[in-house]
């Protein structure tokens, strides 16, 4: 009788442990595609963001323009939302792999 008591439980146990790693996987995909998405945004606003804006460009003594500082300071910012989103997505990446 305690054999099957035992027996029991440990498959009610097995099966629960089976729908959170399950649930967990699910979770754990879609964090990853969403960093993936969010990702492909950045680089995408990245690459648009090269050409300049209005009020960053300074003019030159030569008749051109060059680029100035509010230019550079965007750029680091496009820069930055790359890399820390990049970062997310490896994360994520990282967190299911673990899991499968």
């Amino acid at each position: 009788m305690k054999r099957l008591v035992l027996a029991l439980l440990l498959l009610v146990a097995t099966s629960v442990a089976a729908q959170n790693r399950s649930v967990e996987l699910d979770k754990a995909y879609e964090e990853a595609r969403a960093a993936y998405n969010e990702y492909q945004q950045a680089v995408k606003r990245r690459d648009e963001g090269v050409e300049s804006q209005p009020g960053e460009r300074t003019g030159s003594a030569a008749g051109g323009s060059r680029p100035n500082q509010n230019y550079f300071a965007r750029q680091a910012i496009l820069e930055q939302e790359v890399e820390t989103a990049r970062k997310r997505y490896e994360a994520a990446m990282k967190r299911w792999n673990d899991l499968k």
